[in-house]
């Protein structure tokens, strides 16, 4: 299946059915989120369809059935209107909503801990509701704004990440396919209706320059000065991630420098804890496994 990172197509979205379906979600509580050490900052994901059918079930697995709307998905009507309309609901295994507010989606690699066929999986994001400073960046692609209604493919089997630097809403829709039943899938069998797949349309990219490697040098030895605990590595982490919005370098990057802040810190637990995280988010990972990272921090 060709998965590469690109923009396949655009919504053109009835704003006043879509303003009604966000304000429903606005009004839910907000639950434990199953993926919570993904993210920095405020992110809250809603579950439309599912496993379970169940809108309190966040969790990603591999089944073999079409996934089943959730109450959140019947509250939501014109949402699962779109979902049924433009795409393959057949092969979708998960739809959410996902808000990211003042935060960060911890750079990471997606289905790690999933079968080894990850040609199989195809996820698609769709902003519905974004602002200005928000941004997602993915190894190989660069950084990039998803403007409301694009239909982005997002190569997630390689490490990615999202930032939101403002307080305001950055409201995604989230769709996951999976094509085990089909040799050699190409992701347009996504669309039940191709009249909204158009890939055409320019993508908004970030200009980025180059950083000199004394400018690294130089930055990481502040960022080792605040250094001190394990649960500083979070802060140390949204820093670079902020950098690699401005400076060329590939997502991986990030990891590359968080483990050389911690060895300028001459501390070898913070060295381990590092590395562990690289091994997590972009390396490897068993299903169900955690990683503990102190919340709500931005």
């Amino acid at each position: 299946m060709v998965t590469k990172t690109s923009l396949v197509g655009r919504i053109k979205f009835n704003n006043a059915l879509l303003r009604k379906d966000l304000k429903i979600l606005s009004e839910l509580p907000v639950i434990k989120e199953q993926y919570d050490e993904f993210s920095s900052g405020t992110w809250i994901n809603h579950s439309l369809w599912n496993r379970t059918g169940e809108w309190t079930d966040t969790q990603y697995s591999d089944y073999d059935h079409p996934a089943v709307r959730t109450q959140v998905g019947a509250a939501t009507s014109y949402l699962s209107q779109i979902i049924e309309r433009y795409f393959d609901v057949e092969h979708m295994r998960m739809a959410r909503v996902r808000n990211l507010v003042n935060g960060l989606v911890i750079p990471h690699t997606d289905f790690l801990e999933l079968s080894e066929e990850k040609d199989r999986y195809v996820r698609i994001l769709i902003p519905l509701e974004t602002c200005i400073d928000s941004y997602h960046t993915e190894e190989n692609f660069g950084v990039f704004r998803m403007r409301k209604g694009d239909i982005w493919i997002l190569e997630s089997t390689v490490p990615h990440a999202a930032l939101n630097l403002t307080s305001n809403n950055r409201r995604i829709l989230s769709l996951d396919f999976q094509y085990a039943d089909i040799s050699n899938p190409h992701y347009s069998l996504i669309f039940k209706d191709p009249s909204v797949r158009d890939e055409a349309i320019a993508p908004a990219l970030v200009a980025r320059t180059k950083l000199e490697s004394e400018d690294l040098q130089d930055h990481l030895e502040l960022l080792s000065e605040r250094f001190h605990h394990k649960d500083d590595a979070e802060q140390i982490l949204v820093a670079l991630s902020e950098v690699q919005l401005r400076f060329e370098s590939p997502v991986s990057d990030i990891y590359k420098n968080l483990t050389a802040v911690a060895r300028l810190t001459r501390r070898q637990e913070l060295v381990e804890h590092c590395e562990e995280m690289q091994r997590f988010y972009i390396g490897s990972r068993a299903m169900n496994e955690r990683f503990p990272l102190r919340k709500g921090i931005f």
